[in-house]
């Protein structure tokens, strides 16, 4: 899937980063879309994440990254 970078994709990339420990403790290893600076969709399969994505917002203006695990340290 091709991503228009329009100014929504860039506020939703910037959102996600800025909220990146919040995203790791709710979706640990998972792919999530953003869009309009909220988590759209998530889950284990890329393609799964953006065709929801897609659905739910009627466009392609969000962002999918995936969420590493939340390092533990002892």
């Amino acid at each position: 899937m091709e991503v228009e970078e329009t100014p929504e994709f860039w506020d939703n990339l910037h959102w996600g980063r800025d909220h990146y420990s919040e995203l790791q403790h709710l979706y640990d290893r998972e792919w999530v879309a953003i869009s309009n600076r909220q988590v759209v969709s998530h889950g284990k399969n890329l393609r799964e994440v953006e065709e929801e994505a897609e659905r739910v917002t009627g466009d392609l203006h969000f962002y999918t990254t995936f969420v590493e695990a939340v390092a533990v340290m002892y």
